[in-house]
């Protein structure tokens, strides 16, 4: 009797709990597809943590139906095999203090089965938060696993009911009797940087301001991390300034700037930290999405590269997990070239022309890299320093000459202020350099003529025959006056 009551009580477990959701032939699993977006890149992961809370013992066997019919669907009961788990679902309840599951002991077995408390008819989202209690969990097998690029499979699924945490913050509770397909509905923490169109293109020395933009979810509940990679070209100065939203942050919802740090290709970097506790205080309670505003400002060096991108990175990491697509920006810089000629012959490059390269009618400072041959415009710290190599004037030895370092958006002055020996100085004696529509500077040959130099209009080529005319003027008047006399004389 004893054991056809305990029989008798199984079988009335096994059909409480039943449902008809599986088919003999499927196979459990569980499939989790990300929210994709432009921040899913290849690289891209994402870890999921979950746990198996509930075993499911399914019957396939044919059943009769109470209308008559015959169905082959299986029939569902979930259960745990250790106490401490039974004990930890038996005492789970919603906020308003109701049980959520009922557990009942199958005779003296280690069985325990557990059914949805149908008094309360706890939803999935409460189950979910019920289980989400690191007390409750602790006394269930922790699984892994991360996924790159896409969606992700989670190995070791068995028939039961799972618990399953995303590092982009999702809670879930599913039960796995057949196939599962989740589609995950969080939003993800991403980024975004931009530079002004008039920094795209820039003078070495220029200050340059870079905005980082982070968006962060309401789900949003781990620690974000910034890391910003500048190439070698550019060097941090500072973070000008951080918000949330259009308000400035508080010194509580700032992120923490590390020093910068040299990065394995020759690059610095720097990077910005919230702390998980700030982030849920940023997101707020309720919790609404927010932006994270940044602005950075670096200095354009001496190492710039010319006439190629010089590249700015931003990697967000969240949480442990999950890496967002990096968002780089360029900037870039040129060069001008010139040769100084003789204006009859151009295969002759000329000598000892002395030149300064001006920018709105300013004397643009220069580094002399090589005498005669090559500079580049100097920084800031360069010409406080007012080292041996930092000059204004370039001297032409007959090689050609490159400048580098000038900013594509801006028209500069090449000025002559002293003409090679035996030659007349070019005539005006500034030239515009203009960029061309690729952002770049045309190469140009600056030429000087021998010979007498033609008065210019109003200069003192006009000036010396008005006095010579008026030199004459006066001497013929000396001339007649002189004969006048004379003639009394002999009168």
């Amino acid at each position: 009797m004893k054991r056809f009551l305990s029989l008798l009580l199984t079988l009335t477990m096994i059909l409480g709990l039943g449902v008809s959701a599986f088919a003999a032939n499927e196979t459990p699993s569980i499939t989790i597809k990300p929210n994709v977006d432009s921040t899913i890149t290849e690289s891209t992961t994402i870890k999921y943590t979950y746990y198996k809370i509930l075993s499911a013992s399914i019957d396939t066997d044919p059943k009769e139906a109470l209308d008559g019919s015959t169905t082959t669907d299986g029939v569902v009961a979930y259960y745990v095999e250790v106490e401490a788990q039974a004990t930890a679902l038996a005492g789970l309840k919603t906020s308003d203090n109701k049980a959520i599951f009922n557990v009942t002991r199958v005779g003296d077995t280690n069985k325990w089965y557990v059914e949805l408390n149908k008094e309360t008819n706890a939803t999935g989202e409460q189950i979910a938060e019920a289980f989400n209690n690191a007390t409750f969990l602790a006394n269930f097998t922790k699984q892994e696993y991360t996924s790159t690029g896409g969606d992700a499979v989670l190995p070791n699924i068995t028939a039961g009911y799972y618990f399953i945490d995303s590092s982009l913050g999702s809670k879930m509770a599913v039960q796995t009797t057949s196939e599962v397909v989740i589609n995950e509905k969080n939003q993800y923490v991403s980024d975004e940087k931009t530079i002004p169109t008039t920094d795209e293109h820039s003078q070495i020395g220029q200050e340059i301001t870079y905005t980082l933009t982070v968006n962060v979810p309401a789900t949003a509940t781990e620690q974000i991390v910034l890391t910003d990679t500048m190439s070698k070209g550019l060097t941090f100065k500072e973070v000008k300034s951080q918000k949330i939203g259009e308000t400035v942050a508080s010194d509580a919802q700032k992120g923490a700037v590390s020093d910068v740090a040299s990065a394995d290709n020759d690059a610095t970097k720097f990077t910005i930290t919230w702390a998980a506790d700030q982030v849920k205080a940023i997101v707020g309670d309720p919790a609404a999405a927010k932006v994270i505003t940044v602005e950075v400002t670096v200095i354009v060096n001496g190492e710039a590269a010319i006439d190629t991108e010089i590249p700015n990175t931003l990697d967000l990491k969240y949480g442990n997990n999950y890496d967002a697509k990096p968002s780089t920006v360029n900037t870039r810089t040129t060069k001008f070239e010139f040769d100084k000629v003789d204006g009859t012959d151009k295969t002759t490059k000329l000598t000892g022309a002395e030149f300064q390269l001006l920018q709105n009618n300013s004397v643009v400072k220069l580094i002399k890299v090589e005498e005669g041959k090559t500079y580049r415009v100097a920084t800031a710290a360069e010409i406080t320093a007012a080292g041996d190599a930092l000059v204004d004037t370039i001297v032409t030895n007959g090689n050609t000459v490159t400048i580098n370092g000038l900013d594509g958006d801006l028209t500069y002055q090449l000025k002559e202020t002293k003409a090679p020996t035996g030659y007349n100085k070019m005539e005006p004696d500034t030239i515009d350099v203009t960029p061309t529509s690729g952002k770049i500077f045309a190469h140009r040959d600056v030429e000087n003529n021998k010979g007498p130099q033609l008065p210019s209009t109003g200069g003192i080529g006009t000036t010396i025959f008005y006095i010579i005319g008026g030199l004459l003027a006066v001497g013929a008047g000396v001339v007649l006056v002189t004969k006048k006399r004379m003639g009394k004389e002999e009168n």
